[in-house]
């Protein structure tokens, strides 16, 4: 994929509140060549450029999901993504039987590029095989231009699950090449003892696999992890952190002052709890980490909002896993996975503003951090001279339900059908051009790019500050 080119001309979102990391701020949004030049005060743009008005509405920087897994189908992911305000979105690779991370990182890179992504997209390699740590494959990883690198503690069954000592290896030969490390945190080895056990007893059923995968588990994990990466020195990056206990962990590791770390949390932990899985349609909310019971929710709020988590993914997937299938009757398993990107920021931005988080510290973790974490800053998630114009005007005064065609993802039934939003993504661009319009999506053709880490913003010429 190529760069977008720019327009020529100069386009203005005018009478918004613009959401910057020094506070809201009433400005108008100065754009030339898919890049913004200026936060500008009122009158400054030239008189010939194109308006925007968001009059009323928050204007904010595009959102970025750090946590998706969407190589399924790009077109219909990045076009839910869009629909959400989203235009920056990071998609796991899934090597192939026999396929190593390499070779699968360049032919997702050819599959998004015939994909036509309706957003810009960054790629994270998969380790799937355990404790082999060849450095020559992390450089090259490093050189195509891979986000993150992700490992598993979790899933002996599907043979992926690393050992302590190549999570150590691993981390020691990734902190030479300045790459993060994200991890799957639960303890496979108590899994599978807990999996046996029911096994054992005759016990089948959908809940079993949320069941034999205990915050506890999830928590020691996430100490062996942060353990690991204060020896080595290494960045790491949890992924979809959900209980009350691993928040815990991360708290430790802060306090005694550990190497750089990151903290996510996904959308259905902060807004969904186990007593989804008590239905017939269990199997709709599986997920793992799974759903947890009531109060871990209230405790990962209050971690987002008292900064010891970082960002907030979705964990999208546009097709969903199976598991082992010892639970299930039929021997075939369960479908796992619960499809997000579209819901992920406008739930985020409602539920957030509801509970009193002000509307920069949900632009921190829906969009800044994350891109902070990737090496994608301060190119994306945010709104200042230089950066990618890629902006989401939210009318907090509208109101809006979920429906089954509001993300148009292509995934069926949504987990958050008929949820309520206070307040609706009204219009989004990416790097300047229009992806939605008054809650329509209006791209026709391919919009985005695919991503680097570090790589230059567009456009950077005749940037200025204008007050």
């Amino acid at each position: 994929m190529t760069t977008r080119p720019g327009s020529g001309g100069t386009l203005t979102v005018t009478g918004g509140t613009v959401v910057t990391p020094d506070g809201i701020r009433q400005a108008d949004v100065l754009i030339r060549d898919g890049t913004i030049i200026a936060l500008a005060g009122a009158g400054a743009a030239p008189a010939e450029a194109e308006r925007l008005d968001a009059t009323g509405c928050f204007v904010l920087p595009g959102g970025v999901d750090p946590h998706c897994h969407i190589m399924a189908d790009v077109a219909a992911a990045t076009r839910a993504a869009a629909l959400g305000g989203t235009t920056t979105v990071l998609s796991f690779t899934n090597p192939g039987p026999g396929e190593g991370a390499v070779a699968c990182l360049l032919r997702c890179r050819q599959e998004l590029a015939a994909a036509r992504p309706a957003v810009d997209v960054g790629l994270h390699a998969m380790l799937y095989l355990p404790d082999h740590v060849v450095p020559a494959d992390l450089r090259a990883l490093r050189d195509a231009g891979v986000s993150g690198i992700k490992v598993f503690l979790a899933y002996p069954e599907l043979g992926i699950m690393w050992s302590t000592r190549g999570l150590f290896e691993l981390m020691t030969a990734a902190v030479r090449q300045g790459q993060v490390v994200q991890v799957h945190c639960e303890d496979g080895q108590m899994i599978d003892g807990l999996a046996t056990a029911a096994i054992a007893a005759g016990r089948t059923g959908a809940r079993l696999f949320a069941e034999t995968r205990p915050s506890e588990a999830e928590a020691a994990s996430v100490a062996l992890v942060l353990s690991t990466a204060g020896i080595t020195g290494t960045t790491c990056y949890l992924v979809h952190l959900s209980c009350s206990q691993a928040i815990d962990q991360v708290r430790l590791a802060r306090d005694r002052r550990s190497p750089a770390l990151y903290g996510e949390v996904c959308l259905h932990h902060l807004l969904l709890d186990d007593r989804c899985h008590q239905g017939t349609d269990a199997e709709r909310y599986l997920v793992a980490p799974p759903l947890r019971p009531p109060g871990h929710q209230e405790a990962l709020w209050q971690a987002l909002a008292d900064g010891t988590l970082d960002t907030v993914g979705s964990d999208h997937c546009q097709e969903r896993s199976r598991s082992a299938g010892e639970f299930a009757p039929d021997g075939q398993g369960y479908g796992y996975g619960i499809a997000g990107v579209g819901a992920r920021l406008p739930l985020l931005l409602s539920h957030g503003l509801a509970r009193g988080l002000p509307i920069e510290r949900l632009a921190e973790v829906g969009c800044a951090n994350p891109a902070r974490a990737f090496g994608l800053y301060p190119r994306k998630g945010v709104l200042a001279p230089g950066s990618d114009a890629d902006v989401l005007v939210w009318d907090p005064a509208a109101a809006a339900t979920i429906a089954a065609d509001t993300f148009d993802d292509g995934t069926g039934d949504s987990v958050y059908l008929g949820e309520q939003l206070a307040g609706q993504v009204r219009d989004v661009l990416l790097g300047g051009r229009p992806l939605v319009r008054q809650g329509h999506f209006v791209a026709g053709g391919a919009a985005g790019t695919y991503l680097a880490p570090g790589s230059a913003s567009l456009g950077t010429s005749s940037i200025n500050r204008i007050v």
